[in-house]
Order: C-alpha cells, then sequence, then structure tokens
C-alpha cells in the first residue's frame, strides 16, 4: 500500500513575512490612492468655481452687467465699504439650474427671514457647485444655513508702493494692507470686475484675462461685525425680515461662510499684522498652520488665513476664476504685487506671468 506523498505547509515565520510584505505594500499603496482622491476633489473644485464663471457671464448677457460681488467700495470710496443685500450666488442661481429656488427668495426682506417669507429656508439649502469638496474642516452652519468655499472679489486695498503718502506723510509699502489712519488711507482701495452694484464688462479695461473675479476661500468662518458705515446695516439693518436670531453674533454680525450673505465677497487685504511688521505675508494661503491660525494671526480675526481672504486645503495655492470665465491655480508664492493687478479692474498695470 502506497503513501500520500508529504506537503510541507507554511511555517509561522513565513506566514509573517508574507503579512508584512503586503502590509508594506499596502502602505505604499495608500498615498497614491490618497493623491488620487485628491486629484479628483480638486478638479470637482476646479468645475465647480468654472460653474460660477459661467453663470457670471450669462447674467451679464441678460442683465449687461455681472451680478454684485456682496460687498465693494461705496461710489469709489477708497476706505469707506458697504454690503449689499442680495448675494453674488443667490443673483447666480438661476443661472446654474436653480431657478425655482431663487424664486422661492422675496428680496423685500433678509435671507434669514423665516417667519413672513420662505427665504431662511431656501437659503438653507446646500447647493454643491458652492461647496469645494477638498474643504474637510469646516463644520455646519449651527442654523442649518448653506455655506460656501468661494469668494468674490469686491475690491482691493494693497498698497502699490509707489508715490502714495498718509496724512501724516508716512509711505506705504508696497502689498501691504492699506489701513485707515485718522481718516485718512492711502488711497489704494480700488473697485473689482464685479463691484458692490454689478459693474459691466467694459468696465474692466484691464481686460478680462488680466482680471481677478472670484477665489477660492475654503474653511471661513463667521461672525464678521457690521459696522455703521455698511450698507447692509443702512437698507435693512432693524427694517423688514432682519431675524437677530438667525444672524451671526444676534443680528450684529454677518456670515461670510453663507452663500446667501452678502458679505461672501470679499476685499483681498492681506493679513493685518502685516502693517505692523511693514513687509508682506503672502496674500494666498497667509496662516494656513496650524488649523485655526497661529496666535499671532488667529482665524478668528479678520483677514487671518481664510477669514475674507484667498485660501484652500489644496497644497501650494489655490484657485481663480478670471473675468474671462478661464480658471487658474495660482500659487501661494506669488508676488503681493501682481495679485493686487489682477484683482484691480483698471490700474493700468502690465501683470506678465503668473
Amino acid at each position: 500500500m502506497s503513501k500520500k506523498p508529504f506537503r510541507k505547509a507554511f511555517t509561522l515565520i513565513e506566514l509573517l513575512v508574507v503579512i508584512a510584505i503586503i502590509a508594506v505594500l499596502i502602505a505604499l499603496l495608500l498615498p497614491a490612492v490618497q493623491q488620487a482622491r485628491e486629484a479628483a476633489r480638486r478638479t470637482q473644485c476646479k468645475n465647480n468655481i468654472k460653474q460660477m464663471g459661467l453663470a457670471a457671464h450669462n447674467y451679464e448677457g441678460t442683465y449687461g452687467r455681472f451680478p454684485t460681488a456682496g460687498e465693494g467700495l461705496q461710489l469709489g470710496n477708497p476706505y469707506n465699504k458697504g454690503l449689499f443685500p442680495v448675494s453674488f450666488y443667490i443673483q447666480a442661481l438661476p443661472f446654474i439650474d436653480q431657478a425655482p429656488l431663487y424664486n422661492q427668495f422675496n428680496f423685500q426682506f433678509h435671507y434669514s427671514e423665516g417667519t413672513i417669507t420662505g427665504n431662511a429656508k431656501a437659503a438653507q439649502n446646500k447647493i454643491a457647485p458652492f461647496l469645494c469638496p477638498s474643504n474637510a474642516i469646516n463644520a455646519a452652519d449651527t442654523l442649518g444655513f448653506g455655506l460656501c468655499d468661494y469668494m468674490p472679489i469686491a475690491y482691493v486695498d494693497l498698497c502699490p508702493g509707489t508715490g502714495i503718502s498718509l496724512g501724516t506723510g508716512a509711505a506705504c509699502k508696497a502689498g501691504v494692507r492699506d489701513p485707515v489712519v485718522g481718516g485718512t488711507s492711502w488711497g489704494s482701495g480700488k473697485d473689482s470686475c464685479f463691484g458692490l452694484f454689478g459693474n459691466r464688462i467694459g468696465d474692466t479695461t484691464d481686460g478680462t484675462s488680466n482680471t481677478i473675479a472670484i477665489f477660492e476661500d475654503a474653511g471661513r468662518t463667521s461672525l464678521q461685525t457690521v459696522g455703521g458705515n455698511y450698507l447692509q446695516a443702512q437698507l435693512i439693518g432693524g427694517g423688514p425680515g432682519w431675524t437677530a436670531a438667525n444672524m451671526c453674533g444676534g443680528g450684529t454680525k454677518t456670515c461670510p461662510n453663507r452663500w446667501a450673505d452678502g458679505d461672501t465677497g470679499n476685499g483681498v487685504s492681506g493679513s493685518p499684522y502685516a502693517i505692523t511688521l511693514g513687509t508682506s505675508q503672502g496674500i494666498i494661503n497667509q496662516n494656513s498652520t496650524p488649523v485655526g491660525g497661529p496666535a499671532t494671526c488667529p482665524w478668528s480675526t479678520n483677514n487671518c488665513g481664510p477669514n475674507d481672504e484667498p485660501f484652500s486645503l489644496h497644497i501650494g495655492g489655490c484657485h481663480a476664476l478670471l473675468a474671462d470665465g478661464s480658471v487658474r491655480f495660482i500659487s501661494q508664492n506669488i508676488d503681493t504685487d501682481t495679485i493686487r493687478k489682477l484683482c484691480d479692474r483698471a490700474d493700468g498695470g502690465v501683470v506678465g506671468d503668473f
């Protein structure tokens, strides 16, 4: 009677080696998977801002001017800013296949009003094109309002650093934010292609391919104080539909991360601490680490990190929509004076490559 051949099994050591090899291969593969996923998210983020550009141009084709940025300079005043009662995003709704949602708004009332009108319910919708999928740090709005990760450019108040001085005689430094000192500014506040009331294409005399209309701004917080000089406070503050319970800070503040809020439009100013330092800290993704910002410039402070400034959760820069409808990924190392020229619709400067 023949015996069955002996078959040798894996030893415990061999099994552990195989497991270790598989673990190493998975560890090597995981970053590639994450990079592929982020590449897909980044592409979707780019597509979203492209849709906003198409919406802005379709709006212009219908009404003869761009939508409002939601905020801007009042009558060209270089340091007196205002808020429009309707945001860029609300105006863009009919042009991104959201006409039924647009029709739910009663523009005689604030977007947060929910007793008489359906405004609050409409503004609580989550609109996918307004959100960058790479943004994984924002919490949901405590009152359920829809958020946004992009900022229409309202104005730029970075100093050109040439021949402009304060009433005190102090010269401004190139790329540093223009402060108001004793009621006098350096006069470097300049209008954007959208503006407060919606500019015409012809007003962008630098050319639409040389002017930024919208920047990515993911990670924004709420709670921006509305000063007495803000147009929103003048038009609807204390009037019909001002629902204090739905407003940030009990009705005294705007919410720049809600798509229905006019304060989603922002000026490009740079870090407020650059004024003290006398030198720019960069414009895009400034004070990005740690999450929440350093002690010297926490994100709760206006113009720090994503708080009303160009910012993304991508590596190395953020997306920008040019006024011609094209989208560029702009490096966070770009020269601050180039940013100033790109955001000013009519400065007459030569931008060059960027």
